[in-house]
């Protein structure tokens, strides 16, 4: 079972904040990073959205995958929709639909925004038999994972994807 450790050290978070919002993205990444790599979900979001759209780094969508995978383990729907949209649109790898689903299902069961219509349009892709073992996935995932993400912080970094 998966639990996530705290959003990250008040002051950690509003130095990044103050960076982004200068336009300091190399600044935002050096605050950013260390508390991604120590597992802190927001960061790792956060660092995601900076590689999925090159601020501070050079644009990567496998890096900025491997981010949005880290942060949506743990249960943070921004990161769930963005990792959907990004197998949806095949964006750093082959399109696949019912990994999209996978994603934007567990988003949706958290109360994200966009996931519900996010779903809605997929399913329209796909046939019965992925969208069921989409949802046997979905099911088996949430069996195994237990998600305890605080509240995220008021400020958004400026979601690639728009972030729910």
């Amino acid at each position: 079972l998966l639990s996530a450790a705290p959003i990250w050290a008040e002051g950690e978070w509003d130095q990044a904040k103050t960076a982004h919002e200068r336009g300091d993205y190399a600044a935002e990444v050096a605050i950013v990073r260390p508390m991604a790599e120590k597992g802190y979900a927001f960061a790792q979001f956060n660092l995601g959205v900076l590689y999925d759209r090159g601020h501070g780094v050079p644009q990567d969508n496998a890096l900025a995958m491997q981010w949005y995978q880290k942060a949506a383990e743990q249960g943070l729907p921004q990161a769930q929709v963005n990792l959907a949209i990004m197998y949806e649109e095949g964006q750093g790898m082959p399109v696949d639909l019912a990994r999209a689903y996978f994603w934007y299902a567990l988003a949706d069961s958290q109360g994200d925004g966009q996931a519900p219509q996010a779903l809605r349009d997929i399913a329209k892709k796909m046939t019965p038999a992925q969208i069921a073992e989409a949802e046997r996935q979905v099911r088996d995932f949430k069996a195994t994972h237990i998600f305890s993400i605080p509240q995220v912080p008021a400020f958004d970094s400026g979601s690639a994807h728009g972030g729910g």
